[in-house]
């Protein structure tokens, strides 16, 4: 099963024509990213306003105060920490169910209190999106938790663990091509540079090693559970 999921994970980011089976798993990457900076901004003594995730897979968090530095850091490696996180849990057979709740119960709550204010706001059709992905992504998750078997949980687990993992890294690639251009779009690594006077190909590279290492790391680990599971 977790190699199954390995593979349709694989398939659903590289294969261009599967990419519309792929579109949930990417609204879920993209509301996991954007929550990321709002915990990060609350985190730090900042409040975190709405979030928004668009319909090519975007979004934008609406953060005031915290430190600014880890709240604009957050987003990428956030989105990397939650599949590497999923990746370590799935391997321990007491915690998949578990994982697979709390997503869905944090991808519900988060969607409609900070979802919602969006979809009162001129970005209605986007606040829409947030909070319909957001409910249906977390019921789907929950509803998972509650009623599938063992071994669906570890399937859906992995599945989700894996397209997080691959889909951070293909967005990071992205970002490193877009600060290679010098195009003027608007990104976290652009801000990260605003802020530090630091090129923002730098920040680029350097969140993808930081996203390589903790997926790395979940992946090693992952693999000495399943090697003595047998």
């Amino acid at each position: 099963m977790i190699l199954g999921a390995a593979v349709v994970a694989g398939l659903l980011v590289w294969v261009p024509w599967l990419h519309i089976l792929a579109y949930p798993f990417r609204l879920l990457t993209t509301l996991a990213h954007e929550m990321s900076h709002g915990l990060a901004a609350l985190l730090t003594g900042g409040k975190f306003e709405r979030f928004v995730v668009y319909a090519d897979g975007s979004g934008v968090a609406l953060t005031a105060g915290g430190w600014r530095f880890v709240v604009i850091a957050s987003g990428y490696l956030g989105a990397a920490l939650f599949g590497a996180s999923l990746i370590w849990l799935g391997a321990i057979r007491r915690a998949r169910r578990w994982a697979l709740g709390v997503v869905g119960a944090v991808a519900l709550l988060l969607s409609l209190r900070y979802g919602i204010p969006s979809l009162l706001s001129g970005d209605w059709l986007a606040g829409l999106l947030t909070v319909v992905s957001g409910l249906v992504l977390g019921s789907s998750c929950v509803a998972l938790a509650l009623k599938a078997s063992r071994r669906w949980v570890l399937f859906a687990v992995h599945l989700i663990a894996f397209q997080a993992g691959l889909t951070s890294l293909a967005d990071l690639l992205t970002l490193i091509g877009l600060a290679q251009s010098g195009a003027q779009v608007a990104t976290d690594a652009r801000s990260m540079a605003e802020l530090t006077h630091l090129p923002a190909l730098l920040w680029a590279l350097l969140w993808a090693l930081a996203a390589v290492t903790l997926l790395g790391a979940a992946l090693w680990s992952a693999a000495r559970r399943w090697e003595r599971a047998g």
